[in-house]
């Protein structure tokens, strides 16, 4: 596998530029043990693809991962599982569905407005391409978060599993549902089946302290960030 070096606009910051060290599995012929070196080194995976960050302006994308042992359940946190003793989960193998491909279009369409450019049939094959690239070009030992209310999905999350962790790899879910935190839920149930599995981490990816939509990940501590090529105890900056 040759990595190399891409650059293009920042997805959290269109005014910057990112720049990603990469490298692709196209036969996921990583072993469970390389994967579980190629997380803990920060990088993150798109389908076959893998990167890192290496903005050279810009040092805010920081990997962060939950101890999920020592994590505190807050009152905050025992309201939301409250709120949600309703619904159905499900854990399983990575299976793609025209109801999830429903959720996933209305999903994007609430988050990113420049699918608006495209016909609807046009944005709908690029989206249908991207959630299969996105959520459903996996590793073996990926597993995949269902959650249903009145047998309906309004959610569902890939996650890598690795010798020492589950990884997040993306997550959606009902825009209609806001008032059941289902982000929040998702990474509830997450630390629950990390925990089941004895695993001593949840990575939940890149933390941006800056980014309204990037910064809710420090909720969920104690963490360890990536930070000069180790892993360190987390600590929120106060001001």
């Amino acid at each position: 596998m040759t990595g190399y070096f891409s650059e293009g606009i920042c997805g959290y910051y269109p005014e910057r530029l990112t720049r990603n060290h990469c490298f692709s599995d196209d036969t996921h012929s990583l072993s469970q043990a390389q994967l579980t070196r190629v997380l803990a080194k920060g990088y993150r995976r798109f389908g076959v693809d893998y990167y890192r960050p290496y903005c050279r302006a810009c040092r805010e994308c920081t990997p962060y991962r939950v101890l999920v042992h020592e994590f505190r359940m807050t009152r905050r946190f025992r309201r939301t599982l409250k709120r949600n003793a309703d619904l159905v989960i499900r854990w399983a193998k990575p299976r793609p569905s025209r109801e999830k491909f429903d959720l996933y279009l209305r999903y994007q369409l609430t988050r990113h407005k420049e699918w608006d450019t495209l016909s609807e049939q046009g944005m709908k094959r690029a989206l249908a391409e991207t959630m299969i690239q996105q959520m459903y070009m996996n590793p073996e030992d990926s597993i995949e978060l269902t959650i249903l209310l009145d047998n309906r999905v309004i959610g569902f999350a890939v996650f890598d599993r690795t010798l020492d962790s589950l990884s997040a790899v993306y997550s959606v879910f009902d825009p209609q549902a806001k008032a059941r935190s289902l982000g929040t839920l998702n990474i509830l149930l997450a630390i629950e089946r990390t925990r089941e599995l004895q695993l001593p981490y949840l990575n939940l990816g890149l933390y941006l302290a800056g980014h309204e939509k990037m910064s809710y990940k420090a909720n969920f501590q104690p963490a360890e960030i990536y930070h000069h090529h180790q892993w360190r105890k987390f600590q929120r900056e106060t001001t």
